[in-house]
């Protein structure tokens, strides 16, 4: 389900603190937020920020202090007991530490998620075996947590969670705990669940191998909340800028050389936190969630211009200039390829720069119908186009497939490939780059 509608969280002007007098201190300053029902939501930022505490304000188990908090329809700020009771009634809880009961089977566990919601004995059992089953753990509904891996009872909670049937789900940590494969799997898992009942999402978490099922990132830090995308690029143009500067006024050694210790110290501490900031941007964007995103719009794009020219399927072959040859990326319905640059319709395109338009495939001189030979596929028709990066040379190649209706692809669905390939260009350069840093293609050769 997309996201859309009436907000489930409205946060306006939201502030927060521990203790009193001397010992106070604010935790969060004006924050801002709203979260549409179907959307998810990941708050990122250090330790101590003030994510819990607002996650812990959102859920009505904690009394706001500061601002409007209204939450699936109800003013929390001053509201009655009874009013964030019934508001928790209606959101599912998952946290770092599963949580479940040791002498309690899986199936029991989840059960108790639909305590206090008036819910029969038998109608319990039944959606405690089905949400079991969503998290596919149906077969362990009797088995106890001391039987399970850590990452099954993560799922067991996530399934205790999801039986309530929440209009919203809080996450703090979910995955911290587990290694890279469970940690991945619960994300998914919460995402999808939670998109097929339209439920929204708000997941806290330091884990930037899961940040790619978000709709929208969100960072906090000293307690002031900013969309992610802004932080990243302002920490980056303020160290940028710095440096601009400081090679605007001449010598940067002489002038670190000239300053008096007061200053070296801030310059020090400046330093150590832009750099900070800038190390954490970099470990983003080298990480697997970074990765993930890059690949899932390069394949998004793709399918969707073979959809725009109605093609029956389309694949991306990336350029690897160090080996040579054309790695598809993006493929359907085939086993990934790998093609030496110049030979075959695709490395002909991907050595002159120039688009092939085969109407009749099999008749072309270079085409190779071995792939068609092993898969049973026929290809009718044909268009393949280069793609091209930032300087001009061809970092990848645009194929599709038989177009719809046994016709063949015309000059206007070339220029319409053609045009959008620059935008795939642009993501896919990134990628590339990404890519050589770490030392070479990011997937093995399959054959």
């Amino acid at each position: 389900m997309a996201p859309g509608g009436q907000p489930l969280v409205e946060l306006r002007g939201v502030g927060h603190a521990f203790g009193a007098g001397a010992l106070r201190r604010q935790v969060l300053f004006d924050v801002a937020v709203d979260v549409l029902p179907g959307e998810i939501v990941i708050l990122t930022g250090p330790s101590g920020s003030g994510k819990t505490t607002l996650l812990g304000l959102i859920g009505a188990l904690r009394e706001p202090q500061q601002g409007t908090v209204r939450v699936l329809g109800r003013e929390l700020r001053g509201a009655r007991e009874q009013v964030r009771v019934e508001v928790r009634r209606q959101i599912g809880y998952v946290f770092q530490a599963h949580n479940l009961l040791a002498s309690l089977t899986a199936l029991r566990n989840v059960q108790l998620g639909l305590r206090g919601l008036g819910v029969g004995r038998a109608e319990a059992r039944e959606r405690s075996l089905e949400a079991l089953s969503q998290v596919g753990l149906g077969e362990f509904a009797e088995a106890h947590p001391a039987q399970l891996s850590g990452g099954q009872r993560q799922r067991v909670a996530v399934a205790r969670a999801l039986v309530r049937r929440p209009r919203l789900l809080l996450a703090d940590e979910p995955t911290a705990s587990l290694d890279r494969a469970s940690g991945r799997a619960v994300a998914d898992l919460i995402a999808r669940l939670a998109r097929d009942a339209g439920c929204a999402v708000v997941l806290v978490t330091h884990d930037n191998r899961i940040l790619d099922v978000a709709d929208r990132l969100l960072h906090m830090e000293d307690g002031v909340l900013s969309a992610f995308a802004g932080e990243v690029a302002a920490s980056t143009r303020r160290m940028l800028g710095a440096f601009a500067a400081a090679n605007r006024r001449g010598d940067v050694v002489r002038q670190v050389r000239d300053l008096p210790f007061a200053g070296f110290t801030r310059l020090l501490d400046g330093l150590t936190h832009d750099f900070g900031e800038f190390l954490a941007t970099l470990e983003l964007a080298q990480g697997d969630a970074f990765d993930s995103m890059l690949e899932q719009v390069l394949e998004a794009l793709t399918l969707k211009l073979g959809e725009l020219v109605g093609a029956d399927r389309a694949t991306l072959f990336v350029l690897d200039a160090a080996r040579s040859e054309l790695r598809s990326q993006v493929i359907q319905g085939r086993a990934p390829l790998h093609l030496p640059v110049g030979t075959g319709i695709v490395g002909r395109v991907a050595a002159t720069g120039e688009p092939i338009n085969a109407p009749d495939a099999r008749a072309h001189p270079l085409f190779d119908d071995r792939s068609d030979r092993e898969t049973g596929y026929r290809t009718r028709s044909l268009l393949t186009v280069p793609i091209h990066d930032s300087r001009g040379a061809v970092q990848a190649v645009l194929q599709v497939l038989n177009k719809a209706g046994a016709g063949a692809f015309d000059d206007h669905d070339q220029r319409v490939l053609h045009d959008a390939g620059q935008a795939i260009g642009a993501a896919l350069e990134v990628w590339c780059r990404m890519r050589d840093r770490r030392g070479g293609p990011a997937t093995e050769a399959a054959s």
